[in-house]
C-alpha cells in the first residue's frame, strides 16, 4: 500500500516535471522568436531607411534632369537665333559680291617699260593661276616668262598659246614650250597677229603694248595693265577661242 502510494507521487512528480518542462521550452522557443522578429524589425528599419534615401536622391536626380532639360531648351533657342544670324550675314556677303561685281572692272596694276617691272607682273600672275592662262602675243622670247609658263603648266594649270607666226624665231619661247606638252600654235591670220594679252582663269586680263621679250622689258617704252573682271575676261576669252580654233 506504502509501495503504490509511493508510485503515484512519484508519477505525479514526473507529469508535473514534464509540464514544467515543457512550459520552460515554450518560454525559451518565445523568446528565441522574439529575438528573430527584432532582428528582422532591424533590418527592415535599415532597408526603410535606404528606400528613404534612394527616394531623396531619386528627386534630386529629377531636380537635375529638369534644369537640364531647360538648359538643352534655352541651347535649342541659342541655335536657332544663331543660324537665323547666320543666314543674314550670307546675304549681306552675297550683296557684298554682287556690289563688288557691279564695280568691276578693278585695276591691279599698271607698269611701265623700261625696266618698270612689266615683265615681274607677268609672271607673278602666271604664277597665281589655278585654272587656266589662255594667251594671245605678239613676240614671246624672254625666257624667264617662258619658265613661269611651264611652271603653270607642269601644275596641271589649261595653257594654251596663241605665237604671230612671223615673230616664231629661234629666239621664240615657241620651241621651248611645245617640246615640253604646252599646247602652241601659230596664228593664221595673212596679217598680224598683234595682241598681247592673257586671260588668267577667266577673270585676270593682262594687256597692253609689252611683248614679253627683253627689248620690251629693257630698252622700249611699254605699258601693261593688269584688270578683274569677270565680264571683260569673258570678252577677251571670246576673242582668243576664235583665233584659237584656226590656229595652227
Amino acid at each position: 500500500m506504502n509501495k503504490g502510494k509511493k508510485d503515484g507521487k512519484t508519477a505525479s512528480i514526473t507529469i508535473v516535471l514534464l509540464i514544467i518542462g515543457i512550459a520552460v521550452g515554450s518560454i525559451i522557443g518565445y523568446g528565441a522568436n522574439a529575438g528573430q522578429v527584432g532582428s528582422l524589425q532591424t533590418q527592415i528599419q535599415k532597408l526603410e531607411t535606404q528606400i528613404a534615401g534612394l527616394q531623396a536622391n531619386k528627386t534630386q536626380l529629377q531636380g537635375q534632369v529638369s534644369s537640364l532639360q531647360d538648359d538643352k531648351s534655352k541651347l535649342q533657342d541659342q541655335v536657332t537665333s544663331l543660324e537665323s544670324d547666320k543666314v543674314g550675314l550670307q546675304a549681306q556677303i552675297a550683296s557684298l559680291q554682287n556690289k563688288t561685281q557691279q564695280l568691276e572692272p578693278v585695276i591691279l596694276a599698271v607698269r611701265f617699260s623700261p625696266k618698270g617691272g612689266a615683265a615681274s607682273q607677268v609672271m607673278y600672275w602666271l604664277g597665281r593661276a589655278n585654272k587656266s592662262v589662255h594667251v594671245l602675243i605678239y613676240s614671246f622670247t624672254l625666257d624667264s616668262i617662258g619658265d613661269a609658263v611651264l611652271g603653270a603648266y607642269q601644275k596641271g594649270i589649261d595653257v594654251k598659246i596663241v605665237f604671230e607666226k612671223t615673230e616664231v624665231s629661234k629666239y621664240s619661247e615657241y620651241f621651248r614650250l611645245a617640246s615640253a606638252g604646252v599646247q602652241v600654235r601659230n596664228d593664221s591670220n595673212p596679217a598680224l597677229m598683234h595682241h598681247k594679252v592673257a586671260i588668267i582663269d577667266g577673270s585676270i586680263i593682262l594687256i597692253g603694248s609689252f611683248n614679253w621679250t627683253n627689248a620690251a622689258e629693257e630698252d622700249n617704252n611699254e605699258n601693261l595693265l593688269v584688270i578683274r573682271s569677270s565680264d571683260l575676261a569673258s570678252t577677251f576669252e571670246h576673242e582668243f577661242q576664235m583665233i584659237w580654233a584656226v590656229g595652227r
